[in-house]
């Protein structure tokens, strides 16, 4: 009798979108009297969601230096004029510049203790995060593993598939404990299918990165006016503008005439094939091939202690990273 075997869990974590709600939401602050909320925070999340999804693996993607220049080549205001990601002022009275300083501190600390746990962490020269896990999700870890992406970006929506899913750790009154997006999910909820997300992002443009969509136009009326995105097909820009020539309604010219700024948002949205150079592949199968896991508690427990962090339940939180596995992942 053949016996299921379980795939084992990856975790996948969009590391500075992570840091950023735990060090904005919180009000924690070390036996100093410094504030400590992005780096406890963030650990106690990460630890949190090995427990949650059982995680066999976990890898870290972190945003690789001069990671916008790649898609300022294409659009020049990409994510160009983003504030600062401060703090909760309902928490907090500091400066702004007392805020970036204690954003960077805590963010060098959080990656020094993160060195001490078995964990992959994965940045890359001039690519974005969601490039890295795109990639990883896609061209690496495949169909091998059940992957879990743990982020409140809807950009990762177009990752979903059989073997990928979103946890979105965003509590809400109908889902307190966060969100899974699956397949069924994006059907149901969304009305689209997955890998075809990228479409209503290429035609609407997002708000939050300065990619401008077509004018007057949403993602609910793409999906009205393209109904067969939600077939369980995988469409392309020509399909829509191949669409738009059929139809006899008016409305459907907006799609033709801007075209070319669908093409180019859709090359700007991109994450299930994305463009990156072959340096940029060698260097993230690199990092996977050459990680040596390991976890070293002691070390771990003095760095933490030298920032005056005590944990009460320091050993749980040990406990918690000591059940990843330490031999690498099968490419």
């Amino acid at each position: 009798m053949l016996r299921y075997m379980r795939k084992e869990k990856v975790i996948i974590i969009d590391m500075l979108n992570m840091y950023v709600r735990n060090f904005s939401a919180f009000a924690i602050t070390n036996d100093n009297g410094n504030l400590v909320s992005g780096i406890y925070g963030s650990l106690a999340s990460i630890r949190s969601q090995i427990e949650k999804h059982q995680a066999d693996y976990a890898i870290i993607a972190w945003e690789g230096e001069g990671s916008s220049e790649r898609r300022r080549k294409t659009l020049k205001t990409y994510k160009e004029g983003r504030s600062f990601k401060g703090l909760n002022r309902k928490h907090f009275d500091y400066s702004q510049e007392d805020e970036k300083d204690s954003f960077a501190r805590q963010l060098f600390l959080l990656k020094e203790c993160l060195d001490e746990l078995p964990i992959y962490q994965i940045g890359v020269r001039y690519l974005e995060a969601d490039d890295v896990i795109g990639y990883l999700c896609k061209k690496v870890l495949k169909d091998n593993y059940e992957k879990i992406i743990i982020s409140s970006d809807k950009d990762y929506y177009q990752l979903v598939d059989e073997s990928t899913t979103i946890f979105r750790p965003i509590k809400s009154k109908a889902n307190p404990q966060g969100e899974y997006i699956d397949v069924e999910w994006m059907e149901n909820k969304e009305k689209v299918y997955p890998p075809n997300h990228l479409l209503l992002k290429a035609v609407a443009g997002c708000t939050s990165d300065k990619i401008d969509g077509i004018a007057g136009v949403g993602e609910p009326t793409v999906l009205k006016d393209f109904p067969f995105l939600a077939e369980k097909k995988e469409y392309d820009v020509e399909s829509l503008i191949e669409y738009s020539h059929q139809q006899k309604n008016k409305k459907y010219q907006k799609y033709i005439v801007n075209s070319d700024l669908i093409h180019k948002n859709k090359k700007l949205v991109q994450l299930v094939d994305p463009d990156i150079s072959m340096k940029s592949v060698d260097t993230i199968y690199n990092i996977m091939e050459k990680t040596k896991l390991k976890f070293n508690p002691p070390k771990f427990r003095i760095k933490l202690i030298t920032e005056g962090i005590s944990p009460s339940n320091i050993d749980n939180w040990v406990g918690s990273f000591s059940t990843l596995k330490t031999n690498a992942i099968t490419l």
